[in-house]
């Protein structure tokens, strides 16, 4: 599995927070449309409906939501089993932490640091663990 492979659930999640904050922002929208047509030669009249166009739009959106959704559980599930074929412990934790904890290497060197007991981890010697081994598969 290549380094992109494993980072698209970060950028998978990043597009389910823009849609979350489309969809919000369109639902914050009035569902009521208006217009102002001509009435005769010298009046005018406003009429006032349902917007059928923001209605669509919203389904449309909480349909390509929830395909994001499923898609995001299978390719963490397809991380999660590559992860799971990592023969050593230590690699394996790294590439949990990066790839299904979304965390960055600081918070994974720390994490390792309390996990082990250690403190011979830091950013640059995971970050280094992590690209040497997929150099390696």
């Amino acid at each position: 599995m290549t380094r992109q492979e494993l980072e698209e659930v970060f950028h998978i999640e990043k597009e389910i927070q823009d849609l979350e904050r489309r969809i919000t922002d369109k639902e914050k929208q009035s569902p009521m449309a208006s217009d102002v047509v001509q009435n005769g030669y010298k009046g005018h009249a406003v009429i006032y409906g349902l917007d059928v166009k923001r209605a669509y739009k919203l389904q449309y959106m909480y349909e390509k939501l929830k395909k994001f959704k499923i898609k995001l559980v299978e390719k963490k599930q397809e991380i999660e089993d590559y992860i799971e074929t990592i023969p050593f412990s230590e690699i394996r934790q790294i590439f949990r932490y990066r790839y299904i904890d979304n965390k960055n290497w600081v918070q994974i060197a720390h994490e390792m640091n309390k996990l082990y007991r250690k403190h011979d981890y830091n950013e640059d010697s995971v970050r280094m663990k992590h690209d040497r081994y997929l150099k390696k598969s």
